[in-house]
């Protein structure tokens, strides 16, 4: 999908960010064995991620329609 991002200003693809945190992940395997179980199915169900800007890892843009991606290419300020 492309994206303009409102904090950044990025315009290209966003990227499929995943919620929680690696780290709890870890600790909850190591410590106990069905919360982390548990804890990790939900970070690879469809509810444990989110699109944002793969710059700022923002959640606040603009998606663009083919026109105005078009228009993005014409100009040449599309990020390589």
């Amino acid at each position: 999908m492309k994206i303009v991002c409102s904090d950044c200003r990025y315009v290209g693809e966003a990227v499929e960010m995943k919620k929680g945190s690696r780290k709890k992940e870890i600790a909850l395997w190591c410590c106990l064995f069905l919360p982390g179980l548990f804890y990790t199915l939900w970070r690879q169900s469809t509810d444990g991620k989110y699109l944002a800007c793969p710059q700022c890892t923002g959640t606040r843009f603009r998606t663009l329609k083919r026109r105005e991606w078009k228009e993005f290419e014409r100009k040449g300020s599309l990020p390589t």
